[in-house]
């Protein structure tokens, strides 16, 4: 709970930093804050995909293929024995590694929200 409060005023703290960057430059205020809040929007859907892709263990198959073709080699054979990288465990206890991280539904909720605020107002201001 503790890490999303950090969140959430990190998020304000941004978008403060935003606002305050916009008035600060010499071009049309409006124009730089829907600007701003677009990168913003994309960077915290970005991360927030990423974050989702890794919960569902997408990548784990990718990882388990690299560490078997590895074992598969005579020379990876010969390196494993000298690290810990390739503790090869069974296909499905590998498979079943996901990770949960409390933070993605925030990043994809504020991000989505702010990416359609800035596209909403980007059509407002121009047409």
């Amino acid at each position: 709970m503790k890490r999303i409060n950090l969140f959430y005023i990190f998020t304000s703290l941004l978008f403060v930093t935003a606002v305050v960057t916009a008035l600060l430059q010499e071009k049309n205020l409006l124009l730089s804050i829907i600007d701003s809040m677009f990168v913003i929007g994309i960077a915290y859907i970005s991360l927030g995909a990423l974050l989702y892709i890794f919960e569902k263990g997408f990548f784990n198959g990718i990882v388990y293929a690299l560490k078997r073709f590895r074992n598969s080699t005579k020379q990876g054979k010969y390196i494993s024995q000298f690290d810990d990288i390739d503790e090869m465990k069974e296909a499905h206890e590998e498979y079943g590694v996901q990770r949960s991280y409390s933070i993605t539904r925030s990043f994809l909720l504020i991000g989505g929200l702010t990416f359609a605020l800035s596209i909403l107002l980007s059509y407002l201001l121009y047409t």
